[in-house]
């Protein structure tokens, strides 16, 4: 069942269960009210029958001792008085002898029993014959020499017939109600669970694979934030597979760049060798071609173990100490000089005091990929900074050089592996497009980051974070 539906019968069902028991409830509290003013009524009666019948025996001067011989008289006056005309009442002795009556019920003597000479009662009786009701009275009527028991009927038919009138026309009501109801409670549970609607189908689009699928946010309420909450689910699978999509991506690109980067010296290795092979070279020339299978073996050499460095420091849990940056840093420049003087360039150092934990192996693999591609970058006669800035957190490494510098729209690209700015100098340099992409996953181990600012032929600026939230500039 839909859930529309159930919003609607569920508030059906209430609203007839309260409006049932509402109704019931006042027009209960309505025929209890009007039959206590009856009884009310009937009593008042009773009593003003009591008295003028008193006053009557009084006046004729009748006793229980000759009640029956002027009971004549006393019947005349009764019926004369047009007070006591119409009225039903009787009057009967302590043993229920008639004195006088115009009742045609029969007397109640369960009631007649529970009063005395202080007290008066009713009951409310249906008569068999005709289904008339009425309110049945009696009390006591004092003589000097006895006691007479006065009986009074009151019709109240009518009441109990405006009770019947009053269900009839509530359970016409009510299904004038329920009728109306119906159509009213659907068409609003419809637009009350529009938004529940919209958001299935979005999700249905969103598993169909339409990653742009959105609901629509509308209002304050817990569907609002529910459809809120489904959109930034949704914005984080279509992130998910975007990051996805382009990993796949990168894993084609990287797969086809390693074949292209084996095939070239490969190639080369295989050619040379198989003329050395023909045994019909001159020695100068055997000379030549071995030394070609040497350097593109080294080549493949630098290839393999570059992959091998990416692959262990994406998954190794590698050796985690203290190490003393500013050492580090002198240490690298060291290393890297020779290369720099070699292209006639000037490095300069400026490492501030401080440490973090780390690998330190690591982090020098870093910093020379770093140096390494600022001294391929630069022009001869250029110069290099290396610069160690400690953190309150952390420490931050900047290398600046003043060379070719890197286009604006391959700035978001250059640590993908085997990506090449320039691919014929980067290969002529020895370069395999991996030293940035290792050193991207070498800084993501040690929980930084690593930003670059660059302007083509200006130079480059590589600023890394190291265990800290950011740089000072």
């Amino acid at each position: 069942m839909k859930i529309a539906w159930k919003v609607a019968l569920a508030t059906l069902c209430i609203l007839v269960v309260f409006f049932g028991a509402g109704s019931c409830l006042l027009i209960s509290l309505s025929f209890r009210s009007a039959l206590t003013r009856e009884v009310d009524v009937a009593q008042e009666e009773l009593q003003m029958l009591r008295l003028s019948y008193e006053a009557v025996c009084v006046a004729r001067g009748i006793t229980m001792e000759n009640m029956f011989k002027e009971g004549r008289s006393v019947a005349r006056v009764l019926e004369e008085n047009r007070y006591f005309a119409g009225r039903q009442f009787r009057v009967t002795t302590e043993s229920g002898r008639k004195v006088y009556s115009t009742m045609e019920a029969a007397s109640d003597q369960e009631l007649l029993e529970e009063i005395d000479d202080s007290s008066r009662g009713y009951s409310i009786r249906r008569d068999e014959k005709t289904g008339r009701v009425f309110i049945h009275c009696a009390d006591t009527v004092t003589l000097d020499n006895g006691v007479l028991y006065l009986e009074s009927a009151r019709d109240i038919t009518s009441l109990f017939a405006d009770r019947a009138v009053h269900y009839r026309i509530y359970r016409y009501l009510l299904l004038a109600v329920v009728s109306a109801a119906v159509g009213v409670l659907y068409l609003t549970s419809v637009w009350l669970t529009r938004p529940i609607r919209d958001l299935g189908k979005a999700a249905n689009r969103l598993a169909a694979g339409d990653y742009t699928s959105r609901a629509e946010v509308a209002g304050g309420d817990e569907v609002s934030e529910l459809a809120e909450n489904f959109n930034q689910m949704a914005d984080a699978v279509e992130k998910n597979v975007h990051a996805l999509a382009e990993s796949a991506q990168r894993q084609e690109d990287f797969t086809a760049s390693f074949v292209h980067e084996l095939k070239t010296p490969l190639t080369a290795i295989i050619g040379y060798a198989d003329m050395l092979r023909s045994g019909a070279l001159e020695e100068e020339k055997s000379r030549k071609a071995a030394g070609y299978i040497f350097s593109e073996g080294k080549r493949l050499e630098r290839l393999s173990l570059s992959l091998m460095d990416l692959l262990v420091a994406g998954h190794r849990a590698a050796e985690v100490k203290t190490v003393d940056m500013a050492r580090l840093c002198r240490l690298a420049a060291e290393a890297a000089r020779p290369g720099m003087n070699a292209r006639d360039l000037t490095l300069t150092v400026q490492a501030e005091e401080g440490s973090l934990p780390g690998n330190e192996s690591l982090l020098e693999t870093l910093l020379l990929n770093l140096l390494d591609n600022a001294r391929k970058a630069s022009p001869s006669g250029a110069a290099v900074t290396l610069e160690g800035r400690a953190l309150p957190e952390g420490y931050c490494v900047t290398v600046t050089d003043h060379g070719r510098g890197i286009p604006a729209s391959e700035l978001d690209k250059i640590t993908r592996a085997f990506y090449m700015v320039d691919k014929s100098r980067s290969r002529a340099e020895g370069g395999a497009g991996l030293g940035l992409a290792l050193c991207e996953t070498i800084v993501r181990f040690h929980g930084g980051k690593m930003a670059f600012t660059s302007e083509e032929g200006q130079g480059t600026r590589v600023e890394v974070t190291l265990g800290g939230a950011g740089c000072a500039t």
